[in-house]
């Protein structure tokens, strides 16, 4: 019986690695991804998600990213880039991001963490705008909601933001506009290069795979 199972799975395994190199065959340049004409500055392994709190396509993409996390190599870097667009309190939204990314960094987490302050925040965000449609009266309150999802104070957050890595981080993520010639978010970037073809992803696993196929370029 286990020389059968063995059997069955050696062949199950032999299917598979055969399907992903057809399917990674498939995978184009110009089809799939283009390349960048001018990298970003990122490391080597590496995703770049472009995207705005207020984009309920990012939402989306935010439930999914858990389970990429879990199946990329573990050594992959995560830079999320919050974008400044036309949607409400989106400038307040970089600033609450970027310092929630820089405090993160100092607590040597990243923003693949659950516990990540920047996890903790962008998911509020999203939450408030499209599960719970909560109405923020002015910035000041948008800025506390986020705030309060990291449960850190107003003071820590203006000092924060005053930090000159953090102001730089904030030009760095609306510099990369321009930079990727980017049309719509969310948007991701893999190597600091390939920038995957989103109106060509077919479902969440397609999705996936070409995150991790682009890793191993």
């Amino acid at each position: 019986m286990q020389t059968i199972l063995r059997l069955l799975f050696g062949t199950f395994l032999s299917t598979l690695l055969a399907m992903n190199m057809l399917y990674a065959e498939s995978l184009k340049e110009g089809k799939d991804y283009i390349k960048l004409k001018t990298p970003l500055d990122v490391p080597q392994k590496s995703i770049v998600e472009i995207f705005n709190v207020g984009c309920p396509h990012c939402a989306k993409m935010g439930e999914l990213l858990p389970k990429l996390f879990a199946t990329i190599p573990q050594e992959a870097v995560f830079l999320p880039y919050h974008i400044i667009t036309g949607s409400a309190f989106s400038a307040q939204a970089s600033e609450v991001l970027a310092v929630a990314v820089s405090i993160d960094e100092e607590r040597n987490l990243t923003s693949k963490d659950i516990e990540s302050y920047f996890r903790r925040a962008s998911n509020a965000y999203f939450d408030a705008f499209f599960k719970t449609q909560k109405h923020f009266k002015n910035k000041e309150s948008f800025i506390a909601f986020g705030l309060d999802a990291m449960e850190i104070s107003q003071t820590k957050f203006e000092t924060q933001l005053r930090h000159k890595e953090v102001q730089e981080k904030l030009k760095t993520w609306q510099d990369s506009i321009a930079q990727t010639g980017i049309q719509s978010v969310p948007s991701f970037i893999v190597n600091g290069k390939y920038l995957i073809l989103m109106n060509k992803v077919k479902d969440s696993e397609d999705f996936i795979y070409k995150i991790n196929y682009l890793l191993g370029i």
